[in-house]
């Protein structure tokens, strides 16, 4: 198949019903690296898709290149063996999910469509070679599609540091962090409290916090008697979803969730366990800080936006990347102002993924671009039953040059039946991104 069409990508976006940061950054940056970091490894004989990042736009991106064009070598790079799904983690606290139910290998991408996955860290990029660089050695390309997440702002918070990490763990980057969040619920004392601290937005996942304050509520409610979650939210409010949150922690949580809104963290003590605020210190027996976000730190090192700036400038339509040709960016590292309002969610990375996708694809076929439509649904537990969704439809708009919203929602009320849905969409979506 050389090329994909409308209808075709269309069809296969739907079997599971996308950000981005400044242009005029040089083109290869961080270019002094060791001998073998110079070798070319897997000298390139045809078209070649190089891919970074095994999250949920890389993988999608991945898939969806082989699907719109199977004779496009596809190189996937991801330093981790397995992935861990950010959304559903959050059940792992309350002990609803175990972290293996959230954890898949990505040998169904090498097994069904012949990708390439190589297990390296990327050091670097020379984008006038078209290499991507590694600690196993350089990787050419045609088309590289870069999904870096993101990266935590250690110095917006005072003695907090990723060594402070096992502390105060984000859990924001699913798996060990997950770990050691719930590790640190199960250990407390009775009548010992939970901090829970909320970025400003923009961060990952805008529910993501407020679904969390409810499933360790709900876990405290039930095996810790006296104890208390202070939720700390550098917002005004909520928010995603803020009526049915709070709906929800009046009927379920009124005596164990605190709210302490429009309330910034300035600093930590991790000796004695304090958080310092704008609104006074708080000290607990755990505390969950998810501090400020910038993108993933591959975008800086290849030159992607400037060490001043957070998040990476995109042509919305194709999702290149303003600074570099032929290099796309994914997910949550873009910038909202040359994407759109879209959300940063792990639905919108897979539709984004295949948005480059095809564009690459008929790129390299000499078509022009298909006009991207993005998709995103989000559910939030919040209980062991019951659930809560918010939804959107996005596509260009030539007036603006930007993705913008043609529909989506809330749900009316929580329940049971959204929890199911939630489930089914998880199995869905991890089908969609990894078989």
């Amino acid at each position: 198949m050389s090329g994909i069409s409308r209808r075709n990508f269309v069809k296969a976006s739907a079997a599971v019903i996308a950000s981005a940061g400044i242009s005029g950054c040089a083109g290869s940056l961080n270019l002094n690296f060791n001998k073998q970091q110079e070798q070319v490894i897997l000298p390139k004989s045809g078209k070649r898709v190089v891919v970074l990042g095994g999250g949920w736009g890389g993988t999608t991106a991945a898939k969806y290149v082989k699907l719109g064009d199977p004779s496009i070598e596809v190189v996937l790079v991801e330093r981790l063996d397995n992935f861990v799904s950010c959304p559903m983690s959050n059940l792992v606290l309350s002990g609803m999910k175990s972290l293996q139910e959230i954890t898949f290998t990505y040998d169904a991408l090498v097994k069904n469509y012949g990708i390439k996955i190589i297990k390296t860290e990327a050091a670097g990029l020379d984008a006038a070679a078209k290499q991507l660089i590694t600690a196993a050695g350089r990787i050419e390309y045609d088309k590289l599609i870069v999904s870096p997440g993101v990266e935590f702002m250690y110095d917006k918070i005072e003695g907090w540091s990723k060594d402070a990490e096992d502390v105060f763990p984000h859990a924001y980057k699913a798996g060990r962090q997950t770990t050691l969040l719930r590790e640190q619920l199960v250990n407390l004392n009775n009548g010992e409290n939970v901090l829970l601290t909320v970025p400003l937005a923009p961060y990952r996942c805008p529910p993501g916090p407020y679904e969390r304050a409810c499933q360790i509520a709900f876990y405290l409610k039930n095996n810790k008697k006296g104890s208390k979650l202070i939720v700390i939210d550098a917002n005004e409010d909520i928010a995603s979803k803020g009526k049915l949150f709070h709906a929800a922690w009046d009927d379920y949580y009124k005596d164990v969730i605190e709210y302490v809104p429009d309330t910034a963290v300035k600093g930590v003590d991790v000796k004695s366990r304090v958080v310092k605020t704008t609104n006074g210190d708080f000290k607990g027996g755990a505390a969950n800080i998810i501090p400020d976000m910038k993108a993933g730190s591959f975008a800086y090192k290849a030159g992607l936006l400037p060490e001043t700036d957070r998040w990476v400038r995109v042509q919305a339509f194709t999702l290149e990347s303003q600074a570099l040709k032929d290099v796309f960016v994914l997910g949550d590292s873009t910038h909202a102002g040359t994407v759109g309002p879209v959300p940063k969610s792990g639905f919108v990375a897979n539709s984004m993924g295949k948005v480059a996708a095809a564009a690459v694809v008929n790129q390299l076929n000499g078509k022009e671009p298909l006009k991207p439509n993005l998709v995103n649904t989000c559910y939030s537990m919040v209980n062991d039953r019951e659930a809560i969704f918010i939804s959107g439809v996005y596509d260009y708009d030539e007036t603006t040059k930007l993705i913008i919203s043609r529909g989506g929602g809330l749900s009316p009320e929580r329940s049971e039946l959204y929890a199911k849905h939630a489930e089914d969409w998880a199995l869905s979506i991890w089908s969609d991104m990894l078989t």
